[in-house]
């Protein structure tokens, strides 16, 4: 009788793995998705909360974007965020866990007409790094033929040329773009002007990539229920 029952207990988790902490890479701070100061985010929550569902403790390592990939490849840690297939690793990937939003941003005073990327030829940008790698294509052809486009490491950087009118468009992920009106505004620009947000790119949904398949079920199932509570959604809530 015993014996059944630890049986039938076994098949009730299938999803469940030894608690440990998990190292995971992270691509240095990228606010609100990752707030390295406070191990903390949009993103990292979500991945942290999950991963507590599971039973097991995140533990994050932060590193240098382009060192993301060969850390979990080298099994230097047990999983990565902020990726998915196009980063080239070989590894399981989770369900899309957290979406980018890039956005060509102005100034709704200059009602500019942006409706494709071609609408962005002629115009002074500031975009963030490495935009034309991210982006690509037709984006991509467009900023080595624009002598007004510059890439900002500093996105807060993004907004004050913006709102003080030096540069006509902004090209950032919605959600970064305002994190940093706060910080703007502390130097003194003002943020309250009207905005528009030019919807010419497609949506990035970023994975976790994980170096054991059965952790990266159990994190799936975890994703999934936390969609299904609301959980989720009060962490997208909580940092918009």
């Amino acid at each position: 009788m015993i014996r059944t029952i630890w049986r039938i207990a076994l098949l009730c988790l299938p999803l469940w793995v030894a608690a440990r902490d998990i190292k995971v890479a992270v691509g240095l701070s990228l606010p609100p998705y990752v707030l390295e100061t406070s191990n903390a985010g949009m993103e990292l929550d979500v991945v942290s909360t999950a991963l507590a569902d599971t039973g097991n403790h995140l533990n994050p390592v932060y590193l240098p974007f382009a060192r993301v990939p060969l850390a979990i490849e080298r099994g230097e840690v047990d999983a990565a965020i902020t990726v998915n297939e196009a980063s080239g690793i070989k590894a399981a990937f989770s369900d899309s866990h957290i979406v980018y939003q890039n956005f060509a941003i102005s100034l709704h005073k200059n009602a500019f007409h942006i409706h494709s990327v071609n609408d962005l030829a002629g115009r002074s940008i500031a975009a963030f790094q490495n935009a034309k790698r991210y982006l690509g294509g037709a984006f991509s052809a467009m900023a080595d033929a624009n002598p007004a486009y510059e890439e900002y490491a500093q996105q807060v950087k993004q907004n004050m040329l913006l709102y003080s009118g030096h540069v006509d468009v902004v090209v950032a992920d919605r959600n970064i773009f305002r994190y940093f009106n706060a910080e703007a505004g502390k130097r003194g620009i003002d943020v309250n002007q009207a905005i528009d947000y030019h919807e010419i790119f497609p949506p990035t949904y970023y994975k976790v990539a994980f170096r054991d398949p059965t952790l990266r079920d159990a994190f799936n199932a975890a994703l999934k229920k936390m969609r299904a509570d609301g959980r989720y959604e009060a962490i997208m809530k909580k940092y918009q």
